[in-house]
């Protein structure tokens, strides 16, 4: 009952904070609310969003109306004389905004200025203040004039040659006949210019060389455009040649001796040979052939920006080196028309070998227990900048099982599993995609492990191995391919255990504790349009499809495949068929002060066919835990409105999870953050299941079947990594009866489920 004191305490709090603000604000001030833009032209758009842009003063940030972190400033201002409440008022209060006249003409008259730049000149904005409670509304309105649009587009480029390579890429230019007149569209046309000659050769070409002259005609509202570059000539410049320092250190570079030593290859069978020239002391303990596609910059071709990126992003990959350098230098040629560069290349070398060890306390429905791990990382296994980490788990957990007498000692559950993983920075395939490994730089990855469960009741063995390649195809797309992803489960039942299974009526449950083998192969995009340097907006979208046994049942009438039960087997195990497929979408949204509005919503399903009946138990989904549906423990939640009743150990598990979360996050004291949060979610089943009653899905029910939770968490950010804890109750749980399912009035202390965890949840 004390929680749910505390949640209406809350509240009253936020209520408090909406109409208690009003008799804090000085009588000649106003606290800034909203600021809007409207067009009163329906023919001419106008982005809003661009002008809001434009206005210098932002609003007070509000929750529903609600200015619950301003009421807190306003409370504790006139006690910061004593420390905690300096704390609040510093770390929980926010400072009001006031209305200020000033800034509203700032605003008017830079998007004015804005409007001018877009074509729309002598267009006017009128700025109308409103008020209400001591609360300020500003709209600005925008009387737009008829804008200027381009009727003719000339060039005044003196050097031909330069005049030539504009002309192949003409078409391509975003600056065209009959467009509004738009200095922001020209600017993007400087760059992209600059970008394709830079590309081609011309290493010194720089976009302040472009210029626009714009002749306007004020009766016809046209504008006549002449692309102009500045006279001189302008020299396109070849690669001489290429230096690497393998194992640059600026603090020895002028004291030991270096030895150059040229190396020649072939980045294939026919094509021509290249060199690159090595420069080191002592042995750099890399092989030099790691470079051959990893440096994209080669003799005898035109120097190009766009390889230097690709060389730099290469190079980033390579965790051997922490730092890396192209410099670039100008060399006599013997023939003036002939520029050439040569290219410098410095590495700087990271630490080879890395250990790590993680312990961590668990505690799932009250049995407590303990995890722990010990990693070795090296950088350079191979000499080739391949990265090798193996990985010893562990840990143990006391768990009881209800119904069953077994005396197996205190932690009753223990686990044991290694990891081992091998990333190769360099695509390794018998099919040799030349400029597919030039472009996009895949890397291959090569892992293996196995894990050991012992259970009350069984144990289990789970080994893995998988084969696959990773790429960039932009800065903000990447791909995973994993062509061979095999996993295998033995499960060794006790002999209690596998009279319990024999008597077992519900087929999914006796599935779960049945050896089975998955192979088949996985590919997942990622798209994120984070800028790390700003703390702008971004969305993250994650979408993944698995399959699994179409390989295999392409030899289901050879001797490699047997049939036991009308079901085939490679090796005495049954292999999974299935295809798998699931959605992850995420927005963020900074607010003022660092705060940030964290949304997710995710999608998936599974469904099985062929060899198999149902999903297996590892590739079903799950719901509860600390990283969605907070207010369960991990696995306990659905399918539907199915609750379990059994004595033992069931992984509660769906073909079908739909989830989303909202996650409020703010800064608390120094590197402690906060967060409020909701889940609502849940897991079904495709068809109608005696292992979950009630867990099919149905288009006229599942809305109902929605799980919801709420809670608070606290992050200690460190940088490099962030640990987590989260308190969530659950508020709507579909395992009740309908009518019954809003747990608000009933909850408890021991309803309250606490998380640990590393990372954000999302």
């Amino acid at each position: 009952m004390r929680f749910i004191k505390n949640i209406w305490l809350l509240l009253v709090v936020l209520a408090l904070s909406g109409c208690g603000v009003k008799k804090y604000v000085p009588d000649d001030k106003t606290i800034l609310i909203e600021n809007y833009v409207t067009n009163d032209s329906t023919h001419f758009n106008i982005s809003k969003s661009s002008v809001a842009d434009y206005i210098v003063q932002k609003p007070n940030k509000s929750l529903f109306g609600w200015l619950p972190r301003v009421w807190i400033y306003y409370k504790t201002q006139n006690k910061t004389d004593r420390r905690f409440y300096k704390w609040v008022n510093k770390n929980l209060g926010v400072e009001p905004i006031y209305y200020n006249s000033a800034n509203t003409a700032d605003s008017k008259k830079q998007i004015e200025e804005y409007l001018n730049n877009t074509g729309f000149f002598k267009s006017k904005v009128v700025a109308t203040k409103y008020e209400r409670n001591k609360r300020a509304y500003v709209e600005y309105r925008i009387k737009p004039k008829t804008p200027y649009t381009i009727r003719e587009l000339n060039q005044k480029i003196y050097d031909s040659a330069i005049s030539k390579e504009i002309n192949e890429i003409e078409s391509d230019l975003p600056v065209k006949v009959g467009d509004n007149y738009n200095i922001f569209t020209m600017d993007k046309e400087r760059d992209y210019i600059t970008d394709y000659l830079r590309n081609n050769g011309y290493f010194f070409f720089t976009k302040d060389r472009i210029m626009y002259e714009v002749d306007t005609n004020l009766m016809m509202k046209k504008a006549d455009v002449t692309l102009r570059i500045n006279g001189q000539k302008h020299d396109k410049y070849y690669i001489n040649k290429v230096f690497i320092y393998p194992d640059y250190n600026i603090k020895t570079a002028n004291i030991i001796e270096n030895d150059t030593v040229p190396f020649t290859f072939r980045l294939w069978r026919k094509a021509p040979k290249q060199r690159f020239d090595f420069i080191y002391g002592n042995n750099p303990k890399v092989h030099l052939k790691t470079f051959n596609q990893v440096i994209q910059i080669h003799p005898g071709e035109e120097f190009s920006q766009k390889k230097v990126s690709q060389t730099y992003r290469a190079l980033g990959s390579l965790k051997l080196y922490s730092l890396s350098n192209i410099s670039f230098d100008t060399v006599a040629s013997g023939n003036d028309s002939v520029k050439l560069l040569n290219c410098i290349v410095t590495l700087q070398k990271n630490k080879i070998h890395h250990y790590n060890i993680q312990l961590e306390g668990t505690n799932s429905g009250g049995d407590l227990g303990a995890l722990g791990s010990i990693s070795y990382l090296n950088n350079n296994i191979f000499r080739g900048s391949e990265v090798f980490r193996i990985t010893l788990r562990g840990g143990f957990q006391m768990q009881r099982v209800e119904n069953y007498v077994i005396d197996e000692g205190l932690f009753n559950t223990r686990e044991l599993g290694v990891e081992a993983r091998i990333m190769f920075p360099r695509f390794l395939s018998p099919i040799k995609l030349h400029r597919f490994v030039s472009e996009y730089q895949p890397k291959t990855t090569l892992s293996s492990g196995y894990n050991m469960q012992i259970r009350p009741l069984y144990k289990r063995h789970i080994m893995t191995a998988s084969f696959g390649y990773n790429w960039r195809s932009s800065n903000t797309v990447e791909h995973f391919l994993t062509p061979i992803n095999l996993n295998t489960v033995k499960v060794f039942p006790s002999e209690l255990f596998e009279l319990l299974l024999d008597l077992e009526t519900n087929q999914r449950i006796k599935d779960q504790y049945t050896d089975h083998l998955i192979f088949g192969l996985n590919y997942t995009f990622v798209f994120a349009n984070q800028d790390v340097k700003k703390t702008n907006d971004f969305f993250f979208l994650k979408f993944d499809i698995e399959t699994s046994g179409n390989l295999l049942s392409l030899f289901n009438n050879t001797p490699l495949i047997t049939e036991s039960d009308n079901y085939h087997e490679i090796i005495g195990i049954r292999y999974a068929q299935f295809f798998k497929y699931q959605i992850d979408l995420r927005f963020y949204h900074y607010f003022r002060n660092r705060d940030m509005l964290a949304l997710r919503l995710m999608y998936g399903q599974g469904i099985a066919y062929g060899n198999s009946n149902d999903m297996p138990f590892e590739r079903s989904f799950y719901a509860g835990g600390a990283n969605g549906m907070r207010g369960w423990q991990f696995r306990t939640l659905g399918p539907g409105e199915f609750d379990n009743q059994s004595g033992y150990d069931i992984e509660h598990i769906g073909d079908l999870q739909i989830e989303s979360n909202i996650e409020y996050r703010f800064p608390l004291y120094g590197r402690i953050k906060g967060a409020l949060f909701s889940d609502i979610g849940n897991i079904w089943t495709l068809s109608n299941n005696q292992s979950f009653p009630g867990g099919q899905f149905k288009f006229d029910k599942f809305y109902k079947q929605l799980a919801m939770d709420a809670g608070f968490g606290l992050r200690f950010d460190f940088s490099f990594f962030l640990i987590r804890f989260d308190m969530a109750a659950p508020l709507c749980d579909p395992k009740y009866a309908e009518g019954n399912r809003w747990r608000i009035s009933k909850l408890q202390w021991k309803d309250v489920v606490w998380n640990f965890g590393i990372g954000y949840p999302f």
